[in-house]
């Protein structure tokens, strides 16, 4: 098990479960929506800027700074509001959260951490969960008592979390090639499948993309219409197309017309 990075703000899991509340009643309610790090997985990209009526260039154009994230990997960091010294969310309102059922995936799991372990074939082969406790928060006093799994049902994580754990077989590694040209085309490819998704359907419908790969077509008809069916497109191509994974099929003569 991969264990939390040492921080005193993470804890061992009671093995009864831990105890947590969070809404307007709560004294320090609102005050985790501020001063944030903030990385925005692909699939929070998806839900917010479908959420917000948005494109996704016009999403991280307006709400995100992108960066070099985990191993170099270009990733977008929500931008909090610069006008306030307290750097509150963008989508923090006078009632809470503007955007709550659609919050990113960091915003849902709070308190519960997650470690994982392994992932190269979609998923991890190992996970753990652990608390994160911050001194500010007054949630744990009262409240049910929560086993991980309870939590993550009642959160709506499931499909962030598998879908995450798509992702992490590309983040956990680095573009291998010494060229730093051929670096940039990788992460411009990375970038434009996990993050443009318009561009990259543009790109599997408007390419020899299905004269390339061998792709059922159910699968083209629904990533043609279908975001999430088109993010775990672009995690496979991904994955074949840099590391070599053997997650897409080359159609027979491929190899020679590229």
């Amino acid at each position: 098990m991969l264990p939390p990075i040492q921080d005193k703000r993470f804890q061992d899991l009671p093995p009864q479960g831990f105890q947590f509340a969070c809404h307007p009643g709560v004294a320090c309610f609102n005050q985790c929506c501020r001063k944030l790090e903030l990385w925005l997985t692909p699939y929070d990209v998806l839900r917010l800027r479908r959420r917000l009526g948005l494109s996704s260039e016009e999403f991280i154009e307006r709400f995100t700074e992108v960066q070099a994230g985990q191993n170099g990997w270009p990733m977008p960091r929500l931008l909090m509001r610069a006008d306030d010294p307290e750097r509150i969310c963008p989508f923090l309102g006078d009632q809470g959260c503007t955007v709550y059922e659609d919050r990113p995936g960091a915003c849902r799991t709070y308190p519960l951490g997650r470690a994982t372990k392994g992932g190269r074939d979609g998923g991890p082969s190992e996970e753990g969960f652990f608390l994160v406790r911050e001194e500010h928060c007054q949630g744990f006093a009262a409240g049910p008592l929560w086993q991980p799994q309870d939590w993550i049902k009642d959160q709506g994580l499931e499909t962030y979390n598998a879908v995450n754990d798509q992702f992490l077989p590309i983040i956990t590694r680095q573009a291998p090639d010494p060229n730093p040209q051929v670096i940039a085309s990788k992460m411009r490819m990375f970038f434009m499948a996990c993050y443009h998704l318009e561009a990259f359907r543009q790109f599997v419908g408007q390419t020899r993309f299905s004269q390339l790969f061998v792709v059922p077509p159910l699968r083209l008809e629904l990533a043609a219409t279908n975001d999430l069916e088109l993010l775990r497109l672009g995690f496979d191509w991904l994955r074949f197309a840099i590391f070599g994974d053997a997650t897409m099929v080359l159609r027979e003569g491929a190899a020679q017309k590229t």
